[in-house]
């Protein structure tokens, strides 16, 4: 049977690194890892292409040559899910969808034919069963979460690698926590399950024979949620790592604990970890109480921000405003928290209800519910926040127009590199000739060109100073700059004052400023990077 897999369209985003591509010269930063573990998944006798249509558009013959199409979704690329079905159906396909859209508001995929509910691994078979007898169900969905050790080497052959930025790998699935906004555990539970070391070097070897050179995610929703597994893992990765040259420059996704366990972080430098991502959400005692992240009460969060900076690992960092205990101050005790800490990328977002979550349901029974989640986290809340929603928005602005103005930009790179370690070079992974090409193209945008080239200028005159063995590493920082400010500048702030200017006036001291340009197109920001990968397997 003919298969093809769908990948549709992501909106712009903070992760997605649009505007550096032309750096990078790169079109996206990540694969769906889910699309290519369910490839790995299905019959050996099917034949399957993929389309991942942030890298190339789906065209009509890819749609002629199926005989069933997969698609896998989050909720921000609902427009672009949608129209794939409905063309999928127009060529007299069907369609069978899965990912994290339709199994956390199934509702709203009735126009597929089946829905894949969850993880696919005990799930395939029969589905596959189904398609070729001619009796597909309208609804698959296991009983129980699947052993992650079962889970296949994806298909990372059906990869045009040269395409993305970084390519994704999972060893785990699940976190122990219980943040009551997200929606990870409770749709992957609370016990992580993780891979074998073995295993996990297995997929090392598959990314590697596609020729793949550069960064790789490990896409765990908390890469230290077994720490006793992680611990006896790391040992593995670091000798695959030497073995193999250092091909590969490793990132995660992890709790700020990470930063209590030397065993854990000195590990993680030597394997090649370059940078971690953390939910930080907010400096505020109280607003963590109130979400349940109590993980986070037990550490001073900027010196924990600065221990893991110095162990080698860059910070990038999630944080929330919208909190029910948020009131007018929460603004400039987030902006003097990031920008006085080591964190180059700060992802900040308005709180949104995610289906399913303990959230939803606290909101739901107070009756504050007011729509479905879209994603879209610069616009009015999906539900009734105790913060004034005028001052809401217009602070949140005033945060980001602060963070991402390129001075305090550079600023906090420039931080970032003075507490790394000056005795540890930086190993990219990337072919010089990638290196070399991105290097002159950004001198030329962010040098020449660039709107902001004189704080670029200051920034690497002073990087070549001041850590000139980190010299590749902060230039590195600089090219994301070129999508961060700009996409800070001429999409969110713009987009921002339209949902504003529709509510009864408020006072609040960090206003928006006037926008660079006209609004470009619908585009979110997504709190994780691992969400940009939609990394699961349905």
């Amino acid at each position: 049977m003919k298969t093809l897999l769908v990948y549709p369209i992501f909106p712009k985003t903070y992760w997605g690194m649009e505007y550096s591509n032309r750096l990078t010269g790169k079109r996206a930063l990540l694969p769906p890892l889910g699309l290519l573990t369910v490839a790995a998944l299905l019959p050996k006798d099917w034949s399957v292409r993929l389309v991942d249509m942030n890298i190339a558009p789906l065209d009509d013959d890819a749609l002629a040559w199926a005989d069933v199409v997969f698609v896998s979704a989050m909720q921000v690329q609902g427009a672009s899910y949608h129209a794939v079905i409905a063309r999928a159906h127009a060529a007299g396909k069907r369609v069978v969808v899965g990912g994290p859209y339709p199994t956390t508001d199934p509702e709203r995929s009735a126009d597929a034919d089946a829905i894949v509910i969850g993880e696919s691994e005990d799930l395939v078979t029969q589905l596959a069963n189904d398609l070729e007898a001619g009796t597909l169900a309208p609804r698959y969905e296991a009983p129980e979460r699947p052993d992650v050790a079962r889970s296949p080497i994806p298909r990372y052959d059906l990869l045009d690698v040269d395409a993305y930025i970084s390519i994704g790998l999972q060893w785990s699935r699940g976190c122990p926590f219980n943040c009551e906004f997200c929606d990870i555990i409770e749709v992957f539970g609370r016990v992580p399950r993780t891979k074998s070391p073995e295993r996990l070097n297995a997929e090392l070897d598959a990314i590697y024979a596609t020729g793949f050179r550069g960064a790789v995610f490990i896409v765990d929703d908390n890469f230290i949620g077994n720490k006793n597994a992680v611990k006896k893992m790391l040992p593995h990765i670091e000798s695959w790592m030497i073995a193999h040259k250092r091909p590969f420059d490793l990132y995660t996704e992890a709790s700020l604990d990470l930063a209590s366990h030397d065993d854990i972080l000195a590990p993680m430098a030597a394997c090649g970890f370059s940078a971690v991502f953390i939910g930080i959400e907010t400096p505020s005692r109280e607003s963590l109480i109130e979400t349940q992240k109590r993980q986070n009460l037990h550490l001073d969060p900027r010196a924990a921000v600065e221990k893991i900076t110095r162990a080698g690992l860059e910070v990038m960092a999630g944080f929330i405003v919208g909190f029910d205990h948020d009131d007018e101050s929460c603004f400039e005790l987030q902006r003097e928290f990031i920008q006085g800490s080591p964190i180059v990328l700060a992802m900040v977002g308005i709180l949104s209800v995610l289906p399913g979550t303990q959230l939803e349901r606290r909101m739901t029974k107070e009756g504050r519910m007011r729509s479905l989640a879209t994603g879209n986290q610069f616009g009015r809340t999906n539900f009734e926040t105790r913060l004034d929603e005028n001052v809401l928005l217009k602070g949140y602005g005033g945060v980001l127009a602060q963070l991402y103005e390129p001075k305090n930009f550079f600023a906090r790179c420039l931080r970032t590199l003075k507490l790394l370690p000056k005795n540890r070079l930086a190993v990219t992974g990337y072919p010089v000739w990638f290196a070399a090409k991105t290097f002159l193209r950004g001198i030329l945008y962010l040098g020449i060109l660039g709107k902001f080239r004189a704080e670029f200028w200051k920034y690497i005159f002073k990087i070549a100073w001041h850590a000139p063995r980190l010299f590749v590493r902060g230039f590195a920082m600089a090219v994301t700059s070129e999508h961060l400010i700009r996409y800070t500048m001429e999409d969110v702030l713009p987009a921002l004052r339209a949902p504003a200017e529709i509510l009864a006036p408020a006072s609040v001291s960090a206003p928006v400023p006037a926008p660079v340009s006209a609004p470009a197109p619908a585009f979110v920001r997504l709190s994780t990077p691992r969400e940009v990968a939609a990394i699961r397997p349905s």
